[in-house]
């Protein structure tokens, strides 16, 4: 028996290091650090959803201001509009030709809430790429941090003789007063225990401290899917296979003694957190309120614009734009519910935030 071998298994990282965030992925951290009141993530990520929707406002006030006068200049012409309608019902281009000749005369203009809008979108992909690389690398840090303490529990184990710490004073290499004597197989493994049992321990308790931090309501963790086949943690496939820091996040690669599936099962090792591994992060429940709620921003929006679906071409109703503002108002809905299902519960509450703040501020503008 390699007695080395079985002391690497017990000391997981070699070089562990810490992961760092930049550019707007780490402004977008510090805010959301900033406003988890009681270093509850979830208060943060509401308290950001919002300052998202308050930001651009004023350009989203202008946008609707110029849509609802609009709505009332296409009011205005309507009985002008219908009768155009009605002369050019065979011939949609003279029609508008004329539609656009009139609504020169009157000073509309489809094009007065289109800057603010996409100025607005841009902000909006900038700032939830940010969030979404944010999310990322909330998941991977719990399991660093639960290393980290795991790593960290060799200061206090009376079988350890010295350790070296990295430069933020964490334990990155230990040694056991084993000293690679010539033992038996079991003499060595049950020595082996007696380290990694209280290392263990203590990545348990760190997972416990910072889920209670990312629980929202039935979620576990606002940093993975509400969903009931998701657990409250970075699936081990996801960890071993697939993951990787986007632009944004970056980290110096991890010097593993033993292979990612092996440091995985190790780290959650604890008999504590069996229970956890059989417990669903989620219900589903974001994913349907985040449906419900666009679809009740589209009945009203649709509503709203109904004049300009009606008159904007000569076959009102049953034009172009009314089916495609038709179209829009349920495929929109469709799209929140799988963006809450291939992102995290985090960016579920942000959809749901913002829409309910879009659809509230639109009926008072």
């Amino acid at each position: 028996m390699n007695i080395l071998n079985l002391l690497a298994e017990v000391n997981v990282y070699t070089n562990l290091k810490n992961v760092e965030i930049t550019g707007v992925t780490a402004l977008v951290k510090n805010i959301i650090d900033t406003f988890s009141f009681g270093g509850y993530v979830a208060v943060g990520i509401l308290l950001f959803s919002l300052l998202l929707k308050i930001v651009p406002l004023p350009l989203d006030i202008y946008s609707r201001a110029s849509m609802k006068k609009n709505a009332l200049k296409m009011e205005k012409m309507r009985p002008e509009l219908e009768k155009l309608q009605r002369q050019y019902a065979h011939n949609k281009e003279l029609y508008n030709q004329k539609m656009m000749a009139l609504y020169k005369k009157e000073g509309y203009s489809q094009l007065a809430s289109c800057l603010p809008t996409l100025i607005t979108l841009i902000f909006f992909i900038i700032v939830i790429t940010a969030f979404n690389q944010y999310s990322t690398w909330a998941k991977v840090d719990m399991f660093n941090q639960m290393t980290i303490a795991y790593n960290d529990s060799f200061k206090t184990n009376e079988y350890i003789t010295s350790y070296e710490l990295d430069e933020n004073g964490h334990v990155i290499k230990a040694t056991s007063e084993l000293n690679g004597e010539s033992q038996n197989e079991q003499e060595v493994q049950e020595y082996i225990e007696k380290i990694r049992k209280p290392a263990q321990k203590a990545a348990a308790d760190k997972y416990f401290e910072i889920q209670d931090n990312y629980s929202f309501l039935w979620v576990k963790n606002i940093w993975i899917e509400d969903l009931p086949w998701k657990k409250a943690f970075i699936a081990k496939d996801a960890y071993v296979n697939s993951f990787t820091y986007t632009e944004g996040c970056s980290t110096n690669p991890i010097d593993s003694a033993i292979a990612k599936e092996t440091v995985y099962d190790i780290i959650f090792g604890d008999p504590s957190l069996d229970e956890v591994k059989e417990q669903p992060n989620g219900y589903l429940i974001l994913v349907v309120l985040s449906i419900l709620t666009m679809l009740g921003s589209q009945l009203i929006m649709t509503k709203a614009q109904k004049s300009q679906m009606e008159l904007q071409t000569v076959d009102g109703m049953n034009g172009q734009a009314a089916q495609t503002s038709k179209m829009m108002m349920w495929m929109m809905p469709i799209m929140f519910g799988i963006f809450s299902f291939m992102y995290t519960a985090s960016f579920s509450l942000y959809l749901i935030v913002s829409t309910v703040f879009s659809t509230f501020s639109t009926m008072i503008i």
